[in-house]
């Protein structure tokens, strides 16, 4: 069982939202998973430029960075956790830019089935803002959704906020690991990403001749006929 994070912030593990992810990783440690942590602020990932005409054919980014290394550890992974500071109501410039260049996994539904959570912090304007995008991103990738653990600097400096927002992290964790290991599903969040399954499966479809890969893809991985 392999549990990744992937923080976004320029400040890496040693910002605020560092300390959110530390306890979910612990925690899904101590329940038998063994977890990765991929900095951005470490990492190069260019921004996409939109040429799905290779990666669509090809399956793999003509860029030369750390992409396809961010991307095989997410394909590997059970559960991956998204981590980022709130920079102008949304995640981070090398956040978003990690998450425009899954485009070909959103497309191919390649991280379906797989388990989520979202942590976000904020100096102090509202956190959920990004809470709920990257939640969105997530189900319309067919993650399934385990949560999510946000705060404003504030409550990180009070002693007892902290606390609870560290045990809320912790329970992440263990929550992810028994998920995993139990292969839960989730009813309630089944029609969205039902739907966005839909979307990228007629995408994939109308598109067939011009994305040979995420075609056969699609035709390896799913059933097209139903």
């Amino acid at each position: 069982m392999k549990v990744i994070a992937i923080i976004g912030s320029p400040r890496g593990m040693q910002g605020n939202t560092g300390l959110l992810v530390n306890p979910i990783l612990r925690a899904a440690q101590d329940a038998g998973a063994e977890t990765e942590i991929f900095s951005l602020a470490d990492l190069t990932v260019f921004p996409c430029k939109g040429c799905q005409n290779i990666c669509h054919v090809t399956g793999t980014c003509h860029q030369k960075d750390d992409f396809e290394k961010i991307k095989n550890a997410m394909l590997a992974a059970d559960g991956i956790i998204l981590a980022s500071p709130n920079y102008t109501l949304n995640v981070t410039a090398t956040m978003k830019a990690l998450l425009d260049r899954c485009n070909l996994l959103l497309h191919c539904q390649q991280l379906r089935g797989k388990y989520s959570a979202v942590v976000v912090t904020s100096g102090g304007s509202d956190p959920e803002v990004v809470v709920n995008y990257l939640n969105t991103v997530l189900t319309m990738q067919g993650l399934w959704k385990l949560g999510s653990v946000s705060a404003v600097r504030a409550q990180l400096q009070d002693k007892d906020e902290n606390a609870q927002l560290v045990q809320s992290a912790a329970d992440i964790g263990k929550r992810m690991a028994m998920a995993v290991k139990n292969k839960e599903t989730f009813p309630d969040q089944a029609e969205d990403r039902d739907q966005a399954f839909e979307i990228m499966k007629f995408m994939v479809l109308m598109l067939k001749d011009e994305w040979p890969f995420a075609w056969n893809y699609w035709n390896t991985h799913w059933d097209m006929t139903e």
